[in-house]
């Protein structure tokens, strides 16, 4: 290959250094102009302060009196939020005026993964000054510190209204409530979460023991939680309203029929639910001592959430005064009829003679005969609740007016009925409305309400005939109803269908008297 001459290489060279130098121009160019966006943007975000600063002025956050906002600081801290009354204080000089409100730091959350739990709790202590406390405590570990903290926190007992107590085991639950022997008289509520790990441990025995002389001195304690796997055996004198979970680790054998007589001696109970794991449900049957029954002379509410065979329980439980029973099973539905549970609803009705007015059975079923009977026993019934229990069309014979059982039947709310017929309710339903000059009404109840929701054989037109003959509804509106967390009872595409289908008929004349709930 040839060489190129020397001064067509000179040329090049300079070539290449004037495409350098017009780089190097365009660069300290670029660099003028990045330096210059940088101006812009740091006084564009200056710009954007000011208008955030002069929005923040006028937005309900700041605008908001004080008073309403502790109260929105108040319901973060009861959601569970232990560092809300803290974490607001530092926002702005008005949140920290607004927290100071001493029901802010009314919420006491004492646990043992925190840090500096004494300073912690005397600060919150010292701004809550006389507000009433809802303290809850969870511990895991048990160390001084925490009944120090504790300790503080006893000292203020005659500002309790709640405590709720969580720990591991249940020697920790009894060592925190032994210290509790002092007067608190309007702690209302108690919710404990423990387990029992089925030894007696250097902390004590393995149970949760000593509660009625723990709140031998609270007069006002009225409402009490318990989740545990072991059933307690005592418990405060003034309860007039007890829930009792047991879990499904079991640590030994409890005894159904010692809880169930320490509960008859309890004089002010009035609610009592029981959820029972699937472990437990043959125990009955395995109970020497479960030979008689136990009288609950006020109970006026009773909720059992346990498998089928636990509802055995009934035959052994005297309530007069009961005026609401749910049976729920905790099992998926058998398909088939539970003699048990009909056997034993209808001894207890036969020997309580209660006076209930709502009966709930959910997804338990019971006969035929087993229905009619129960609907003779219940004189009183104003509601009756079935969800997937099967109820055959025959037996709401017995229902019909004007001469047959639970007269003053007014509000039926059935789910998941799958032999159900529409026309079967729309017969009952008209079967109970008189004229208005005969006289029935006032010894014979119409339906005034009726909830059908996913009952496969009630179709459009019955659920049409039955809004024209009462109010009629598709959905579930308590927001304590037991389906909505469950959410088993949504049917939100059917409504809207339903709506579709006849929004021109819902709003003409025609339909005035219609009653159809849809939202």
């Amino acid at each position: 290959m040839d060489r190129a001459p020397a001064d067509e290489i000179f040329a090049i060279h300079a070539t290449i250094r004037s495409h350098e130098l017009e780089i190097e121009s365009l660069d300290t160019v670029i660099q003028s102009i990045l330096r210059r966006v940088q101006q812009l943007r740091a006084q564009r975000a200056r710009h954007a302060d000011a208008i955030a600063k002069f929005r923040g002025s006028i937005s309900m956050a700041l605008r908001a009196p004080d008073d309403v906002l502790s109260l929105i600081f108040e319901h973060c801290a009861a959601d569970g939020w232990a560092n809300a009354p803290l974490v607001v204080s530092h926002v702005c000089r008005k949140w920290r005026r607004a927290s100071y409100f001493p029901r802010v730091w009314s919420y006491i959350y004492l646990s043992s993964d925190s840090l500096n739990v004494i300073s912690k709790t005397r600060l919150w202590l010292s701004r809550a000054l006389h507000a009433p406390l809802r303290v809850a405590v969870d511990v895991r570990v048990l160390d001084p510190y925490v009944l120090d903290a504790f300790e503080l926190i006893l000292d203020h007992a005659s500002q309790w209204r709640s405590l709720t107590l969580s720990t591991r085991f249940v020697q920790q639950a009894s060592e925190i409530l032994s210290q509790c022997r002092r007067p608190i008289p309007h702690l209302r509520t108690l919710d404990i979460t423990s387990f029992s790990i089925g030894v007696a441990t250097e902390l004590g025995v393995d149970e949760l023991a000593g509660l009625d002389d723990a709140f031998s001195d609270a007069p006002s304690l009225s409402c009490v939680r318990i989740v545990c796997n072991r059933f307690p055996p005592s418990l405060p004198k003034t309860v007039v309203e007890l829930s009792m979970e047991l879990t499904d680790i079991p640590s030994s054998r409890p005894s159904l029929s010692a809880f169930l007589q320490m509960l008859g001696r309890l004089p002010a109970l009035r609610s009592l639910t029981l959820m029972i794991p699937s472990y437990f449900a043959q125990i009955i049957q395995s109970d020497e001592d479960f030979t008689t029954e136990t009288h609950f002379h006020h109970l006026e509410c009773l909720i059992v959430d346990a498998p089928p065979d636990f509802n055995e329980v009934l035959r052994h439980i005297n309530a007069p005064a009961l005026r609401s029973l749910h049976l729920r099973s905790t099992e998926p539905p058998l398909n088939h009829p539970h003699e048990g549970t009909g056997e034993a609803l209808l001894q207890f009705l036969k020997s309580s003679n209660p006076q209930i007015k709502l009966l709930e059975l959910h997804d338990v079923d019971i006969r035929r005969d087993d229905f009619v009977q129960c609907f003779s026993s219940l004189p009183l019934l104003e509601e009756l609740r079935l969800h997937e229990t099967e109820i055959p069309n025959d037996a709401l014979l017995s229902l019909h007016g004007p001469n047959g059982s639970c007269p003053r039947l007014k509000r039926l709310d059935l789910r998941w009925c799958e032999q159900l017929a529409g026309r079967a309710l729309v017969e009952l339903v008209r079967s109970r409305i008189g004229p208005a000059d005969s006289g029935l009404r006032t010894s014979f109840d119409p339906i005034e309400r009726i909830t059908v929701i996913n009952c496969a054989r009630v179709d459009e037109s019955s659920i049409l005939d039955l809004a024209h003959a009462t109010v009629c509804s598709v959905v579930v509106r308590n927001l304590e109803d037991h389906c909505r967390s469950r959410g088993c009872c949504t049917n939100v595409r059917y409504r809207q269908r339903l709506r579709l289908r006849h929004q021109k008929d819902l709003g003409s004349p025609e339909w005035a008297n219609v009653k159809l709930v849809l939202d």
